[in-house]
């Protein structure tokens, strides 16, 4: 081929591949508890970006908590096993097709979620068990995944993962390699300062103590392991450290759906990357989405961040670390009431609002 002619069509490609990352917009939220899943949000922005001749690449995010199997892309397989009650409950499989095989996704908040339990009494949330989680795993092993990821974080259970280890330990261990995406990185005994949140009683606090102490001392005469030592093994109510204890490793949730999903290479071919979740606090600052997302935005990225509501000290402390990110606030924008009741359609204009400023 004639050189002139070559570098006109380089030319043409090197073009359009700018054109394409320019008008490229990410769309990566996690999600507004009890308002609205990622997926759903993330689907929402893509109706507005392509109303505006852009393009939506979208990908929900989580932190291992809820919504975790939404950030991927597999077959999806309902199944029954026990939920925080004991009761049947009906929990996703994602069934992910890798070189090494398939690998399961799961959730413990599908399982044993705080959803599932929204307003437990102190004697519920003291005898909530992890059983089910256990249960699930071997579906997910049964269903031929040769590998499972499990979400951990979201749980309304604080038993210290003794109702899955039990479980499993009976039946042998675990059935397959298991990754646990821990939401926090507490440590096992760092599981009571979220008990309270749970429901357990300022009364009952003694018992998870006493509870924890037990099972780490269970863990240890039994695998070898003393999970206090592994941060992330608070999780899920001590659920991450029963895991561990039975030979699973354990990631933070955000890096390990940014791994799976190959984040970084789709932030390099955008122009602007919308996140969010329900609200922006000091918690958003330790290892959750909002704040992953804009660490790992490329210079010269804009980054929206689209919150339900805002603290201001937290804002301020993003805004410090992060000068480019923009961030919205629902409650402020349209006040409480619709914020809460018409998350996604508030979502929706605020995005828009956005892009007519970035691109008119």
């Amino acid at each position: 081929m004639p050189q002139p002619r070559r570098r006109r069509i380089v030319e043409k490609i090197e073009h359009a591949n700018t054109f394409t990352a320019q008008r490229t917009v990410l769309l990566a939220p996690d999600k507004f508890r009890g308002t609205a899943s990622a997926r759903e949000l993330a689907l929402a922005m893509r109706e507005v970006v392509e109303a505006r001749g852009l393009v939506g690449d979208v990908q929900p995010l989580s932190d291992g908590g809820e919504g975790f199997v939404d950030a991927f892309v597999g077959t999806r397989v309902m199944v029954e096993v026990p939920g925080v009650r004991g009761t049947l409950v009906s929990a996703p499989v994602v069934l992910v097709a890798t070189a090494s095989g398939l690998l399961g996704v799961i959730e413990v908040a599908s399982v044993i979620g705080r959803d599932l339990l929204p307003h437990p009494s102190a004697h519920e949330a003291i005898v909530a068990s992890s059983e089910g989680v256990g249960h699930l795993i071997r579906a997910a092993a049964a269903l031929g995944a040769a590998s499972i990821m499990v979400g951990c974080g979201g749980s309304a259970t604080s038993d210290a993962g003794l109702g899955c280890y039990l479980m499993l330990r009976e039946l042998g261990g675990l059935p397959v390699p298991v990754t646990v995406a821990a939401d926090v990185a507490a440590t096992f005994s760092g599981a009571r300062r979220f008990a309270e949140q749970k429901g357990v009683g300022p009364g009952d606090l003694i018992r998870i103590d006493e509870r924890l102490v037990g099972a780490r001392q269970r863990y240890q005469n039994e695998q070898g392991l003393d999970v206090e030592l592994v941060p992330g093994s608070g999780a899920s109510g001590g659920v991450a450290g029963a895991l561990i204890a039975l030979g699973a490793r354990v990631m933070d949730g955000f890096g390990a759906v940014v791994n799976e999903v190959d984040l970084a290479s789709r932030m390099e071919r955008a122009s602007l990357v919308i996140t969010g979740e329900g609200r922006l606090d000091a918690g958003s600052l330790e290892g959750k989405v909002v704040l992953g997302v804009a660490a790992m935005a490329p210079a010269g990225t804009e980054v929206l961040v689209i919150c339900g509501s805002v603290d201001p000290d937290a804002a301020a402390i993003v805004h410090d670390r992060f000068p480019r990110v923009t961030i919205g606030s629902l409650e402020d924008r349209f006040g409480h009431a619709d914020a809460v009741r018409h998350t996604r359609a508030c979502v929706m204009r605020l995005v828009d609002e956005h892009l007519e400023v970035l691109f008119g």
